[in-house]
């Protein structure tokens, strides 16, 4: 099942509890309501199966919130997708389906864009 997500907000929490989420961003859809909650930990969180939500809920270490973020940003229509098999339960984003190479037009990515470790190769000539 898939849903667009339309709006999100990001939680930065703190406090002491173990295991706590420091982390938390919610995902509403054309309706403003919660459609899924996505939380970050530290590599050492022992994760949880929660407990009678209404809404999807995805587990990520703290390193994949800034690609998370960016994705939220810049991407366009986005959706949260979820299913469960024999295996086990799954959540995900998940983009459009977009053309090869459509780019960002006045944005360069990682191999253009010297902050990134980039050459500047592509980067507009002017």
């Amino acid at each position: 099942m898939y849903t667009e997500i339309k709006s999100y907000r990001i939680f930065l929490d703190s406090g002491s509890q173990k295991n706590r989420s420091f982390t938390t961003i919610n995902l509403f859809n054309k309706n403003d309501a919660v459609i899924g909650s996505i939380q970050f930990f530290e590599l050492e969180f022992e994760e949880f199966e929660p407990q009678d939500l209404d809404h999807v809920h995805i587990q990520y270490p703290i390193s994949k919130f800034s690609f998370i973020v960016d994705i939220l940003r810049n991407e366009k229509p986005l959706f949260l997708g979820y299913w469960e098999n024999k295996y086990g339960k799954y959540g995900r984003i998940c983009t459009g389906k977009e053309p090869v190479g459509e780019g960002e037009i006045g944005r360069r990515g990682p191999l253009e864009d010297p902050s990134f470790g980039g050459k500047g190769v592509f980067a507009q000539q002017g």
